[in-house]
């Protein structure tokens, strides 16, 4: 949503106290789940957390719908307590987050009509899914501690360090020559498989592959092997593994970072890095699975130290707003079930408990816990 807002913050319309009912499997949220989800939206943006349903439906498709208030109207449920608290520590916290905005260096270009192309395309792989891919690129920067802006391809990128573009298939307008300008200005771009194949009429480039990409890449790739999904491949250097889509690059400027390990295309690169004017860019050739990308991923953004202070507790998340008067606030997220166990990265005031916090003091969070340092 900040995306489409140009990074305005934006209004939670629905979340569910309890359960959906719109699943052939709809699990009850845990004690402490719905407080976390409550302050996640608000650590990512949100203004404003509203609900459904207040009162449950008595008929129709939603009646087994979670609601703040049961069919039984009473307030002395779990669900009607934990919503009450959520709303108490809301009202304390009073105005103080709203209005900010996220400060994020990092982009990841989400686009609709390279989605529909992959969709609608016949090769090299249905099995290739556009939103698996973009999830894997977003849950590495996000694990690694960096606050992302999710944008589409007409976005403004003189903002950002860093531009994660994962299997941008249709590459429209000008997006090329102003990828190649963050570079050109020290930033870095990445691209994987399937990346500039087609125009904004879904009709191929005449050109190598990956199209209008190829300089900034520094890459050409003359053909791509397409295998079933229990064929994994090797990635030594990443001690990763890599499925589906290989493509065979042939460096055109580009130095290899990683390489396959078997087939007759063994030794060919399988991501490759290439500088280009000030910064550089990256390409990914094969799906790997998701510790191969976290290894990328974090590799690309320690280059602009943009790696956050917890990015080794994989189940802390932090997200970063900066209030209308400049003041940043840092929330820390903890979406395990036991204490983590941190240690303070600055002096801080904790908005929900009021508790201060020195540089280098132990900071734990309880199970499913939250804090908002200020």
């Amino acid at each position: 949503m900040r995306g489409l807002k140009d990074g305005a913050p934006f209004w939670l319309m629905e979340q569910t106290p309890s359960t959906t009912a719109c699943r052939d499997v709809n699990p009850l949220r845990r004690p402490g789940e719905l407080r976390l989800a409550t302050f996640q939206a608000i650590a990512h943006g949100a203004d404003a957390a509203l609900y459904f349903q207040m009162r449950a439906s008595r008929g129709a498709c939603e009646k087994y719908h979670g609601a703040v208030i049961g069919h039984a109207g009473r307030d002395d449920t779990r669900v009607f307590r934990e919503v009450a608290e959520v709303g108490q520590e809301l009202e304390s916290l009073g105005d103080r987050t709203l209005g900010a905005r996220t400060p994020a260096r990092t982009a990841l270009l989400f686009d609709w009509d390279s989605w529909w192309a992959l969709e609608i395309s016949d090769g090299p792989s249905r099995l290739v899914k556009y939103p698996d891919v973009v999830h894997a690129h977003y849950r590495a920067a996000r694990e690694a501690g960096a606050d992302v802006d999710v944008i589409p391809q007409t976005a403004d990128l003189t903002p950002y360090d860093v531009v994660l573009a994962p299997a941008l298939h249709m590459v429209k307008g000008d997006l090329a020559t102003r990828l190649e300008e963050v570079t050109a200005r020290g930033g870095t771009v990445l691209a994987t498989f399937l990346s500039g194949r087609v125009d904004q009429h879904d009709r191929a480039f005449l050109t190598d592959v990956p199209g209008p990409l190829a300089p900034l890449m520094g890459i050409h790739v003359d053909e791509w092997d397409a295998r079933p999904p229990e064929f994994t491949q090797p990635i030594p250097e990443l001690q990763a593994e890599a499925r589906l889509v290989f493509e065979l690059v042939l460096p055109r400027g580009a130095e290899p970072v990683a390489t396959y390990g078997t087939d007759f295309y063994a030794g060919t690169p399988a991501v490759t890095r290439n500088r280009f004017g000030d910064g550089e860019g990256w390409y990914v050739a094969t799906a790997l699975d998701q510790p191969g990308v976290d290894q990328v991923v974090r590799r690309i953004l320690a280059r602009h130290d943009l790696l956050g202070p917890y990015a080794d507790h994989p189940a802390v998340e932090t997200a970063t707003r900066v209030t209308p008067d400049g003041t940043p606030l840092l929330f820390l997220l903890n979406h395990a079930p036991e204490p983590a166990r941190l240690t303070a990265h600055t002096t801080a005031i904790d908005l929900l408990t009021g508790k201060r916090v020195e540089q280098g003091d132990p900071l734990v969070l309880d199970p499913l816990g939250v804090a908002i340092l200020q």
